[in-house]
């Protein structure tokens, strides 16, 4: 059966999809912004997480409850009180609510920033609060939803392996009301797929935990030693994802994942991208980021891809690839984009480093080494980030320059500070997201960052948003925190002058297309001090952007004529001669 099915699948790609794919003309330059459900917003709190889904089969502390919104991130609830252990054992345990109508609630909200593609980190079912070890793969997280305890039923009801007996919950209902209000606002909107490893609740993985050699699902994962009944030790063994238990890995060979997860995996992408199944996409998701895209072999993204492209052709396929990576991303390779941790990487090194700055020169090569990777077209859908769910945020890492990028950002480091940020800081805030909504590609905003939110790295950065309609306790960082520094009473509240610049850069960014589609050249490159200049083109139109990162002021030279100063919404004149003041930047369009 399992030679059958590889064969049939093999026939199926041959005759009906050809691998190369089109980069989707929507996606070039477009502003993502990256959501983390459980802490963006609580819009129905009937469906609040249980303590039995979040222990699942361990004990559940005395007084565990779901934590207030608004409270002090480094205060104990009075569970974790009673553990006694320090707070960082338990920060993975606590709950806050964050669902789907949160969500729709807020797209108002997202739509005024000026978003136009949303990237979701997992919303598939599953025990943990980011999502990465998914229970189900065709299923909404049912404590999302409205129903909790009607939606498991109706899972319950199923035979998942079979996808007629599949049917819609109210989390999965209430999710394609949320395509559909994205949709409305001119929005797209993207999920993780978590496809090299699920959860220890995952549906086939139970099966096997339970009936060991005896289940049928015993060749889906990567079994090291069965358990032997006649004994009283579980010898249950299995590869988890870097040797981490909760998170068993698919089966497969080096060229592809094992025909039977492939199938369920396949049979779950086409419900979410063709909801109704009438060839249709315009109900469903736009697109994918892929987790961990590395540790996936290449021949199932191969085969994942073309199905992804045959159900919408204007679909775009993320991965979530650290370094450089030209094997997924060519004229025929499987994605589209990627996350562009190569441009953080730069962008630390140069705009947020003091001490270990590094040269301008030096700056630009390294980004040219990214735009030198890739073909021309993809380079407009690069997910432009600086920070996101796996590092500290943008103005924590401002605070604690001078590290190795995503490296000793948290407890483990005495050195580093958790605390506010300062206008220092937020200076430093700016000059980036300026280069980062003129520079070539799509910048993508993680969640806060638009209104001030700081955090170490992760789970300090996964603190729930800031909203202007609520109340927040001072954040108070002291001894019992598990930092060395930093100690003190912080307020936290959004930033209205960070959400204003932020509002004003985007606008600047969508409103102008040579921005988002326009050609890149290097007109200055300052070899003894932290300044650079870039021309964007398109077709007649010209957008000069200049930026003097030194203490002292720097000459820039440009084309002699009338331009418009975008930020400051003025008119100028320029006999050639730019003086630029310290710690700042200008976009000019030519007139």
């Amino acid at each position: 059966m399992k030679k059958f099915y590889l064969v049939l699948l093999s026939l199926f790609f041959f005759f009906n999809i050809s691998f190369s794919q089109n980069v989707p003309e929507w996606a070039k330059g477009i502003v993502w912004y990256q959501i983390f459900p459980e802490r963006f917003a609580n819009g129905d709190s009937t469906n609040d997480p249980s303590p039995e889904k979040v222990y699942a089969g361990r004990k559940i502390p005395e007084d565990w409850r779901i934590r207030k919104w608004t409270s002090n991130w480094f205060e104990k609830d009075v569970w974790e009180e009673k553990l006694g252990d320090p707070l960082q054992n338990h920060l993975y345990e606590r709950r806050y609510g964050g669902d789907l109508q949160g969500i729709i609630d807020k797209l108002d909200y997202l739509k005024e920033l000026g978003v136009k593609a949303i990237y979701f980190n997992p919303i598939f079912e599953s025990i943990s609060l980011h999502k990465y070890d998914a229970s189900y793969y065709h299923h909404i997280d049912v404590e999302f939803g409205p129903s909790p305890k009607i939606d498991k039923q109706i899972i319950n009801s199923e035979n998942p392996e079979d996808k007629s007996t599949w049917k819609w919950t109210t989390a999965d209902s209430l999710f394609l009301k949320l395509v559909d209000e994205v949709h409305k606002r001119g929005m797209k909107i993207v999920l993780d797929g978590v496809f090299n490893h699920v959860g220890t609740q995952f549906w086939a993985f139970k099966d096997l935990r339970e009936k060991q050699e005896k289940s049928k699902y015993k060749d889906w994962f990567i079994v090291k030693e069965f358990d032997d009944p006649k004994t009283e030790k579980n010898e249950f063994e299995y590869k988890g994802w870097w040797g981490y238990w909760g998170m068993p890995e698919f089966n497969r060979t080096k060229e592809n994942l094992n025909p039977e997860p492939s199938k369920y995996i396949f049979n779950s992408t086409v419900k979410w991208m063709d909801p109704n199944g009438d060839g249709n996409p315009s109900d469903g998701i736009d697109g994918w980021r892929l987790d961990v895209a590395r540790d996936v072999p290449l021949g199932f993204w191969k085969d994942w891809s073309a199905l992804v492209k045959k159900a919408n052709k204007n679909a775009i396929i993320i991965g979530e690839l650290w370094e450089l990576s030209p094997d997924f991303i060519t004229k025929d390779g499987p994605f589209d984009a990627l996350m562009n941790y190569n441009f953080a990487f730069a962008v630390n090194d140069f705009f947020l480093a003091e001490k270990k700055k590094i040269s301008t020169e030096e700056f630009i090569e390294r980004l040219q080494e990214i735009d030198n990777t890739y073909p021309a077209d993809n380079l407009y859908v690069l997910q432009n980030l600086i920070d996101s769910h796996d590092t500290d945020r943008l103005l924590s890492i401002a605070k604690n320059p001078d590290r190795k990028y995503d490296k000793d950002g948290k407890e483990e480091n005495p050195e580093y500070d958790p605390s506010a940020p300062t206008e220092k800081e937020i200076l430093k805030q700016k000059l980036v997201l300026a280069f980062q909504m003129t520079y070539l590609g799509s910048p993508m905003i993680y969640y806060g960052d638009e209104v001030g939110m700081w955090g170490a790295d992760d789970p300090h950065c996964r603190k729930p948003m800031i909203w202007d309609n609520l109340k927040y306790d001072n954040e108070v960082i002291d001894e019992n925190s598990g930092f060395k520094v930093g100690y003190g009473s912080y307020p936290v509240q959004q930033n209205n002058d960070v959400l204003k610049f932020y509002k004003k850069l985007i606008k600047i960014h969508n409103e102008n297309s040579v921005l988002q589609k326009g050609t890149l050249k290097f007109i200055h490159i300052d070899k003894d001090q932290p300044a650079f200049a870039f021309e964007r083109t398109l077709e007649k139109e010209k957008v000069y952007i200049l930026f003097n990162l030194s203490k002292t002021k720097v000459v820039f030279k440009i084309p002699v004529g009338a331009y418009e100063n975008l930020l400051l919404d003025e008119e100028m004149s320029t006999s050639g001669n730019i003086n630029l003041e310290p710690e700042s930047f200008i976009i000019l369009k030519s007139s």
